[in-house]
């Protein structure tokens, strides 16, 4: 089955409601700006780029699986959503320092909106990389 850019973007559009969002802060499928990140659909192939300046490819990842882009892209924007909130706290409360493990707390929260599985990874991710190393 050939996936289409329709199929992606209906994934896209429910993952925007889920985190009360524009769908253009999920997907797009060109280069934007700077250090854009944009979607290519071709065939049963699905390509996440991250573009530079002129376009310039730095990164890419490919799978043939809409679920796992999804995946990609929900990490994504919720780390930047969860930056945004993290900033707000930091003029709303700022006798309080908001932490990265704040930060963090929040994607997760964000995540669990969207899978709950997504969720337990990025928290189990970041146990194993910042938890202390006993021995």
């Amino acid at each position: 089955m050939t996936i289409t850019v329709s199929d992606v973007m209906l994934a896209a559009r429910d993952m925007a409601a889920k985190l009360e969002v524009s769908v253009r802060r999920v997907i797009a499928f060109s280069a934007c700006s700077d250090f854009s990140t944009y979607v290519d659909v071709d065939g049963d192939d699905l390509h996440w780029i991250v573009a530079e300046r002129a376009g310039r490819e730095v990164k890419r990842r490919t799978t043939d699986s809409i679920d796992e882009l999804m995946h990609w892209l929900a990490v994504e924007v919720t780390f930047q959503m969860a930056g945004e909130w993290a900033w707000e706290q930091r003029s709303r409360f700022p006798e309080r320092e908001v932490t990265g493990t704040d930060r963090l707390a929040k994607q997760v929260e964000l995540l669990r909106r969207l899978d709950g599985s997504w969720a337990v990874q990025a928290q189990a991710e970041y146990d194993d990389a910042y938890s202390p190393a006993f021995g």
